[in-house]
């Protein structure tokens, strides 16, 4: 499976259809949130068997084009990484693309969009405009499994927030989310949210027995207190801090009057649940809930 924020399977993407032609690979070293370094901490200590997994990835698909983003804050991934390609003799295969850091580089679409200026069709997949994007914790996991016979056992995790000790820990699948927490000392007095993920797209836990699974990339431990929803006001934030040009306050209207299929006629489907719209909302209404409830709404009635 990808060790990406979706999880989508790899062997699924790397398989693609006979009519789907993959021109571009897309090498993701973009954090999918903010407060997670997970990806760059990987990238600066294996950083060899992410370009050696990357080159395996591409003698499967054959690509034309082998691209390498990270964001413009990883400066030290930056040079570490051209080092590595110069040593590594892959100068002429992979080209490292600096994009500049901003929320939500890390989201498949706009990758592709920033790198290629193409756009993933609605309710489509990267394969569908030829391309291919794995992420850097794919990479490696790819490189242990061919070249150590090593399945997928453990996971870089980042343990940040309100805590003592943030930490990128290598931690078993399987370890609950309290044993982390515990290793990185002290939680803040106010604190009320564990949440697996970062803070735009994670889900909050209230047992910390839950284990890391392959696609738990941070626990973030979060001082805050319980926000309650509130009417809409209008102020159209949520429309100009949409990364997808979408209209989210037209699902929220329309999920709450049942009126699923009205949405799909605003392109929900396009939406890639960043979180952006929820978080500058000043009535605190939980937008990407009403859109997930949509959607799924949405897939159950259409079998």
């Amino acid at each position: 499976m990808g060790l990406g924020g979706a999880t989508f399977p790899t062997h699924v993407k790397l398989n693609p259809p006979p009519d789907k032609k993959i021109d571009t690979l897309i090498l993701n070293g973009c954090e999918c949130e903010p407060f997670i370094t997970s990806d760059h901490r990987i990238m600066l200590e294996y950083g060899r068997q992410v370009l050696a997994g990357l080159y395996i990835i591409s003698m499967t698909i054959t690509p034309e084009n082998i691209y390498i983003a990270i964001e413009d804050n990883k400066e030290d991934a930056i040079r570490y990484l051209e080092e590595l390609i110069i040593k590594m003799e892959f100068s002429s295969i992979f080209k490292l693309v600096s994009l500049k850091s901003g929320y939500p580089m890390g989201a498949e679409k706009t990758l592709i969009k920033t790198i290629t200026g193409r756009s993933v069709p609605i309710g489509g997949l990267p394969m569908d405009v030829g391309v291919i994007v794995n992420n850097v914790a794919t990479s490696k996991s790819v490189y242990e499994a061919v070249i150590e016979s090593r399945p997928l056992v453990d996971k870089v995790v980042t343990v940040t927030g309100a805590i003592e000790n943030p930490k990128n820990l290598l931690a078993r699948v399987g370890t609950t989310i309290g044993y982390l927490i515990d290793r990185c000392g002290e939680v803040g007095s106010g604190t009320n949210y564990i949440i697996i993920g970062g803070p735009m797209m994670g889900i909050s836990i209230v047992d910390t027995d839950f284990p890391v699974t392959k696609g738990t990339n941070c626990v973030l431990v979060k001082e805050g207190k319980t926000q309650i929803e509130q009417n809409c006001i209008n102020c159209g934030r949520c429309v100009d801090i949409c990364p997808m040009k979408l209209i989210p306050l037209t699902y929220v209207r329309n999920v709450k009057r049942g009126n699923f299929e009205v949405c799909r006629e605003y392109y929900i489907e396009n939406c890639i649940e960043c979180g952006s719209c929820a978080y500058v909302c000043p009535a605190n209404i939980p937008i990407v809930g009403y859109i997930k409830t949509c959607k799924s709404t949405i897939a159950k009635n259409n079998g």
